[in-house]
């Protein structure tokens, strides 16, 4: 983020830069809660990202841990989410919990995947992401 954006501008500024990047996901975004992408990469592969866009929460991306490579090196704020601690937890009525953005779950890549999830701090972070994964 920069000093003349706050949170709200930050995140705009990241959604447009996704929105030139890579395609909506047929899965379509939620509401004002999650923007959903297939982004194509040099290799002609569809990666699928998903970017936290709601008021409430960070300006995270989510992508598929395997491709996350060198990204994890690279200084950036991120957390590991692994399929393993999905449904770990049970709701009132004793039914497992997802564990995970709900918008998550309908994305094939996405859904029940190990994942890595960065938390943006800057715009270059995100361009940073973007070309390593078109690069493929």
């Amino acid at each position: 983020m920069t000093p003349d954006m706050d949170r709200d501008e930050f995140k705009l500024a990241c959604q447009t830069l996704l929105d030139e990047a890579a395609s909506e996901h047929p899965a379509k975004h939620q509401g004002r809660l999650a923007a959903r992408y297939l982004l194509r990469s040099a290799s002609g592969e569809s990666v699928e990202l998903m970017f936290d866009k709601g008021p409430k929460s960070p300006p995270n991306l989510w992508i598929c841990q395997r491709y996350a490579g060198g990204l994890m090196q690279a200084g950036m704020d991120f957390q590991s989410s692994p399929a393993a601690s999905l449904y770990q937890t049970v709701d009132g009525a004793g039914r497992p919990r997802y564990g995970r953005h709900s918008a998550l779950r309908p994305m094939r890549q996405l859904g029940n995947a190990d994942l890595i999830c960065f938390r943006l701090r800057t715009l270059g972070e995100l361009e940073h992401i973007l070309n390593r994964l078109k690069a493929g």
